[in-house]
C-alpha cells in the first residue's frame, strides 16, 4: 500500500499517483471479509481514456474501479469496521461508492458520515487553484424563494449588477419553485458556457426586472477585508470576509492581517458563514496569525487521530511561517469574533476549535455550524476523486467533539439588506453589540426563544432575517485535506 503518511506530512493532492505494477487486471472474486490491497487495482479502469494520468491508468471493468473503493475504505475510512462488506459486482461504482459508509448516527440523530464526496478529478484540480465556473453567486433559500447572499467580484453576475439581497423568481421564464431541484441546480450552476435570463428582485421589494447572463470561468477571491470606525467606542475594528480555504488564499490572509496590524485594530471580525471547509494549512495560518507566536508557541492546531490501522502522525501545530518559509505577521488577539452559518463547516470550525484549546476567547455570533471534525486525503482513481471520513481532529486540550457543530454566542439571521462589512448587516451588527455591551441584542435573545431547533437559524420576523434553510452551491468541500 502506498505510504498514506506522507501524504498527511505533505499535505498534497498528486492526481493518480501510484498504481499497480502489473499490467494485467487483477482477477479475484470477492470473499466477505478478505481484502486485496488497494494498489492492486489502483489506475485499473472501465475506461482508461477517463482517467486523469494517462501513463499509469490500464484497462479494466467497472468491478476493478469498485474493489479500489472497498479496499481503499478498509484501509483508510475512519470507521471501516461500520461498513457492510458488498460484493463489488453488485453495482455501478457511483452507487458503490455510496454503500461504503457507515450508517450510524451522532447522538442528536443526524448521520456520522454527511460529508464523502465524488468529482471529476480535473474539475476539482481546478477548484484547488480557485478556478469556478458558473456566474459567480452563492444562494440561499427561504420561503420566498432563492436570493443572493454573496457574489464574487468580476463574476458575469457582478458584471450584470446583480448584489447580495436580490431574489431569483424565474429562469427563462419559468418560476423557480416550479424547476425540479436537479433542473434548478443544473441552470445555476453550469459547468459549460450557457446563457439565461433570469427574472430578479430586491429582497423586501415588489418591483422585478430580466437579467441575461452567460456562465464563464471565475477566478475566485476567498479574501475580501476592511478596516471599521466604531464611533461609539472609537475601537477600530478589522472585518475579513474568508470564503474558502484555498492555496490561492493565503497571500490575502497575510496581506489583511498585515493591513489589521498597520491599522492598530482593537478587535477582529472574521467572517466564514459561507466557509465549507479545505486545506488545514490554511487554518493554521490564520489561526497563529490571530493569536500570535507566545499563545501558540509549541501548541497543537489539529491533531489527527485515525483508524487504528495506520501509522501515528505527528499533531499539527500552528504554522508561524508562509508557504515561502516567511514569517507571518500577527494580530496577537485575545479575543475574536467568528460570524457563522450553515456552510461554516470542517477547517472553518477547526479555526473555532484551534483557537478555543489555546484559550483564545472565541465570540460565535451566527447559527449552529455545521459539526465536521473530520478531514480526508481526496484521493483520484481513474478520473473521479474520492474524499472519504479518514481522521477526526482534536486541539490542544484534546476536544474534538463537536458533530453536532458548535452553537453560537448569539444567534441571529442572515441579513441580506445589507452587504457583507456594512456594520448594519445583522451578523456583523451584533458582533458590534457585544464588543460594546458584552451581551446578545434583544433580537438575539428573541431569535434564541423562538427556535425550537437548536441547529436552525433565527426566527426572528426582521424583513433582514429570512429563515434560511439551505444554501447553494450545496456545500461540497472540494479541497486537499482538512
Amino acid at each position: 500500500m502506498r505510504t498514506i503518511l506522507s501524504l498527511f506530512v505533505a499535505l498534497l493532492f498528486v492526481a493518480g499517483c501510484g498504481g499497480s505494477d502489473n499490467a494485467e487486471t487483477p482477477s479475484l472474486m470477492w470473499q466477505e471479509g478478505v481484502f486485496a490491497p488497494s494498489d492492486d487495482f489502483h489506475q485499473v479502469c472501465a475506461d482508461p481514456s477517463k482517467a486523469y494520468d494517462q501513463e499509469t491508468a490500464v484497462q479494466g471493468t467497472y468491478v476493478d474501479e469498485n474493489n479500489w473503493l472497498r479496499s481503499f475504505t478498509n484501509e483508510t475510512y475512519l470507521w471501516y469496521d461500520e461498513v457492510v462488506d458488498t460484493d463489488p459486482a453488485c453495482c455501478s461504482t457511483p452507487e458503490y461508492f455510496e454503500l461504503m459508509r457507515t450508517l450510524e448516527m451522532t447522538s442528536s440523530g443526524t448521520p456520522k458520515d454527511q460529508f464523502r464526496f465524488s468529482v471529476n478529478t480535473r474539475e476539482y484540480i481546478d477548484s484547488q487553484r480557485g478556478l469556478d465556473f458558473g456566474y459567480g453567486f452563492i444562494l440561499g433559500r427561504d420561503e420566498e424563494g432563492l436570493f443572493i447572499l454573496h457574489v464574487e467580484p468580476d463574476s458575469p453576475a457582478d458584471k450584470a449588477g446583480l448584489r447580495r439581497g436580490m431574489l431569483i423568481s424565474e429562469i427563462d421564464g419559468t418560476p423557480t419553485e416550479s424547476i425540479p431541484d436537479e433542473q434548478l441546480i443544473s441552470a445555476l450552476f453550469p459547468s459549460s458556457p450557457e446563457r439565461h435570463e433570469f427574472t430578479v428582485r430586491v429582497f423586501g421589494e415588489s418591483q422585478a426586472r430580466p437579467v441575461t447572463m452567460t456562465s464563464a470561468e471565475i477566478v475566485k477571491t476567498p479574501v475580501l477585508w476592511e478596516v471599521l470606525e466604531n464611533r461609539i467606542s472609537g475601537h477600530r475594528v478589522g472585518y475579513m470576509l474568508f470564503n474558502e480555504h484555498i492555496s490561492p488564499a493565503e497571500a490575502g490572509l497575510i496581506n489583511a492581517v498585515r493591513n489589521f496590524a498597520s491599522e492598530g485594530i482593537d478587535e477582529m471580525v472574521l467572517d466564514l458563514r459561507y466557509n465549507g471547509g479545505g486545506l488545514v494549512t490554511i487554518a493554521s495560518r490564520l489561526a497563529f496569525m490571530i493569536a500570535g507566536p507566545r499563545a501558540t508557541e509549541n501548541k497543537v492546531f489539529d491533531a489527527f487521530v485515525h483508524n487504528g490501522k495506520l501509522p501515528a502522525i505527528d499533531p499539527f501545530l500552528f504554522i508561524s511561517q508562509s508557504t515561502n518559509a516567511l514569517p507571518l505577521p500577527s494580530l496577537d488577539l485575545e479575543r475574536v469574533f467568528i460570524l457563522t452559518g450553515l456552510r461554516t463547516c470542517s477547517a472553518s470550525e477547526a479555526i473555532i476549535n484551534g483557537l478555543r484549546g489555546i484559550d483564545v476567547e472565541v465570540v460565535l455570533i451566527g447559527v449552529t455550524t455545521c459539526g465536521k471534525p473530520y478531514g480526508s486525503i481526496p484521493e483520484d482513481n481513474c478520473g473521479t476523486t474520492y474524499s472519504l471520513i479518514q481522521f477526526r481532529g482534536v486541539n490542544d486540550k484534546g476536544f474534538g467533539d463537536y458533530a453536532d457543530g458548535f452553537r453560537p454566542t448569539c444567534r441571529m439571521g442572515d441579513g441580506v439588506l445589507h452587504r457583507l462589512g456594512d456594520p448594519q448587516e445583522a451578523r456583523l451588527r451584533e458582533a458590534i453589540t457585544y464588543m460594546l455591551t458584552g451581551e446578545c441584542s434583544s433580537a438575539s435573545a428573541q431569535a434564541r426563544i423562538s427556535s425550537g431547533d437548536p441547529k436552525a437559524p433565527s426566527s426572528s420576523n426582521q424583513p433582514e432575517s429570512p429563515d434560511i434553510t439551505e444554501i447553494w452551491p450545496p456545500m461540497m468541500p472540494l479541497k486537499i485535506a482538512d
